[in-house]
């Protein structure tokens, strides 16, 4: 699976939110500004995230963005399905009944074991054990 840049971006807006979590909303122009990502652009990936309950807004002079719910508890499946649809790889895992070969094929199962460790992998980071590492490495990006 290869991410778009729309989904990377985004994970750094997510990022970015998760670090000022406490500290209050921020403007999009500062995440853009922060991140080197278009405004224009990263406005499009912040209205997928709202509509995904993974962020909200704030009006007001003091206002922007902030997550949802802690960093702890947004996770990279979150993020990335939010931005990039079903992780999947191949169609037939979320509906068997695309293929008439579906069990008996050794391909699929393969795809089912690989999906699976990949959703694991999503799941199992959340947005706080990447500012973990950020804070371990010195600089954690993707």
């Amino acid at each position: 699976m290869k991410l778009s840049t729309r989904c990377r971006y985004g994970t750094r807006a997510m990022i970015e939110l998760a670090r000022n979590y406490s500290k209050g909303p921020l403007k999009r122009d500062e995440i853009a500004k922060r991140e080197g990502i278009s405004s224009s652009y990263l406005e499009n990936i912040l209205i997928s995230l709202k509509s995904r309950n993974l962020i909200r807004t704030i009006r007001g002079a003091n206002g922007g963005f902030s997550l949802m719910d802690s960093p702890e508890k947004i996770t990279m499946y979150d993020v990335v399905t939010a931005l990039e649809g079903p992780v999947e790889p191949i169609h037939c895992i979320e509906n068997s009944e695309q293929c008439v070969r579906t069990e008996n094929c050794v391909s699929r199962k393969f795809w089912m074991s690989f999906n699976e460790i990949q959703v694991n992998k999503l799941k199992s980071t959340s947005l706080q054990l990447l500012l973990d590492m950020e804070k371990e490495q010195g600089d954690y990006s993707i």
